[in-house]
């Protein structure tokens, strides 16, 4: 995860950032040593990365500060990762870190014709995800770097 400097103390998760999340709490349960902790969660990343850096994003995201969700990027993540059923462990993470999850009508976003083709080109999930950043003056939080361009145009930072 690269290290950037935030212009917000609010923070915006994409999908992929809080699947790697719900993962990271739910192996905090478990007994699995530091190389099957480090392959899980490469696992979910689908890439390789030191558990050191998984630790670091785990400290910021645990850090004082404001976290942000679409409810769309939540059933994603939930449907990406909770396939074995252990849903309270998933909705603990989203209480005991105080998440707080925005709705997106992506219809409303539809028709807003400055989001219509970045829907068409990043989707539905993404799309929204930056438009409550914007809305939230939050910084967006993610991995995919087909969200900084889009993210660029609406003044978000990323």
């Amino acid at each position: 995860m690269a290290r950037r400097l935030l212009t917000s103390r609010d923070i915006a998760i994409d999908t992929n950032v809080l699947s790697v999340l719900l993962c990271y709490y739910r192996l905090e349960f478990g007994h699995l040593g530091g190389p099957q902790r480090e392959r899980q969660l490469q696992n979910v990343l689908r890439r390789p990365l030191p558990l050191e850096q998984f630790e670091s994003l785990w400290n910021f995201f645990g850090s004082d500060r404001r976290r942000i969700v679409t409810q769309n990027v939540v059933a994603e993540a939930f449907t990406n990762r909770m396939r074995q059923g252990d849903w309270s462990r998933g909705i603990g993470l989203l209480r005991e870190y105080g998440l707080e999850e925005r709705e997106c009508c992506i219809a409303y976003l539809y028709a807003r014709g400055e989001f219509r083709r970045m829907i068409d080109e990043i989707g539905p999930t993404d799309a929204g995800l930056i438009y409550i950043a914007e809305v939230e003056k939050a910084t967006i939080i993610s991995e995919d770097g087909r969200l900084r361009p889009w993210a660029g145009v609406r003044s978000v930072p990323f």
